[in-house]
């Protein structure tokens, strides 16, 4: 090195690298080299890093103070920033062989190089730590969606038996009229054992990668009015008043037609729920150039903008008042969201607040292909 101060006349170590005095005092370990590797710079942090004293070091090889160098994951990149006249950075377990963990920095000095080491051992730790535990909640997920898969399984068998044993109660002529109730009643409880159940079995398969479209080119009018078909016993039941805006008949998606009709029974379903006796529910369907959106309003309990962003996840309950669950199992709005997006789609949900309603959508794109089949007609009052 051009700069480099001659050895004492003792033979003692060379005195301190008189342009780079004014790095003594920062914080990291600093050294430099000379084109032999000679350390001719160390300042103070270095000493207590190392636990080496400056005149143990200087004027002796790097290779020869820290001998755990050579063929370390340091050597190569030292090496070439030597050769090429670059930089490197590498982090790496500490050459001192004590279990820390350094990051050390390489750059030109003069004709030699400049070394900065600073520990990074605490970030390494914690690193470590946050990749276990990402590792453990993976696990977890794994083992919650094999759960929910046997679960809903199982769930299903004994709803088979039960189906046939309130069919048949249905004909019979003896029940009076008390009978008849409780017999409406396990009917309307067993189907909505069945949808719990059937979400739980989806849910699954989705968070899975399971569930396989069958796409086909369908016409929107027509879902519409079978899913209004659909939620018009349960609107009914409850004192609701639906409506629809319907679009034309050239509106068209490329979509698993069945899956579609889940969406929106998801969605007619929910907003059912949330709205009292004497509410309105609407299903719109808008067209425009390359999309449709069909969305469901209600007049209903309305949204606070807190839970808005976490209405999509599995598992999320609303408050249904007064610090009440609405019930149900929070995973009809997320099969929404990813039925939607296998789709190329996207859902999305509004309110102006407690007591003002909600408006839940899908948005998915519209079937461009010029060739596309002729649509259904759907009988002028649907």
């Amino acid at each position: 090195m051009a700069d480099t101060p001659p050895l004492p006349a003792d033979g003692g170590p060379p005195l301190p690298f008189p342009p780079l005095l004014a790095l003594e005092g920062i914080r990291e370990a600093f050294y430099v080299c000379d084109p032999q590797w000679r350390i001719v710079f160390f300042n103070a942090c270095a000493e207590r890093h190392f636990g080496r004293r400056r005149e143990e070091v200087l004027g002796r090889s790097v290779y020869d103070v820290f001998p755990a160098a050579a063929g370390s994951a340091f050597d190569g990149p030292l090496r070439r920033a030597m050769l090429e006249r670059g930089t490197a950075r590498v982090e790496a377990p500490s050459v001192r062989q004590d279990g820390r963990w350094v990051e050390v920095e390489v750059a030109p000095c003069g004709d030699g190089l400049s070394v900065q080491v600073r520990d990074i051992s605490e970030r390494k730790a914690i690193e470590t730590r946050l990749r276990e535990r990402e590792a453990s909640l993976a696990e977890a997920d794994r083992r919650k969606d094999e759960f929910l898969a046997v679960l809903s399984h199982e769930l299903r068998n004994p709803l088979a038996p039960l189906t046939n044993a309130l069919r048949l109660l249905e004909r019979s002529e003896a029940l009076g009229a008390p009978e008849r109730e409780w017999l409406s009643i396990a009917g309307r409880q067993r189907a909505q054992l069945k949808r719990l159940v059937d979400d739980l079995l989806e849910v699954s398969r989705v968070s899975r990668g399971l569930i396989a479209l069958r796409c086909e080119s369908m016409s929107v009018r027509a879902a519409v009015r079978d899913a209004l078909e659909g939620a018009e016993p349960l609107a009914r039941d409850r004192g609701q008043r639906l409506e629809a805006t319907l679009p034309g008949d050239a509106c068209i998606v490329e979509a698993d037609p069945a899956r579609i009709a889940q969406i929106l029974g998801n969605l007619l379903h929910n907003a059912s729920k949330f709205t009292p006796e004497g509410g309105t529910i609407r299903l719109i369907a808008l067209e425009r150039d390359h999309e449709v959106e069909l969305r469901v309003e209600d007049t209903g309990i309305g949204i606070e903008a807190a839970q808005l962003p976490r209405l999509f996840e599995p598992f999320v309950q609303l408050d249904a008042g007064e610090g009440r669950a609405a019930g149900g199992l929070g995973i009809g709005l997320a099969l929404v969201r990813r039925l939607a997006e296998l789709h190329g789609g996207r859902a999305g949900a509004a309110s102006d607040g407690p007591g003002r309603g909600a408006a839940f959508s899908v948005t998915l794109p519209r079937c461009a292909r010029p060739d596309a089949p002729p649509v259904p007609k759907v009988p002028a009052g649907a």
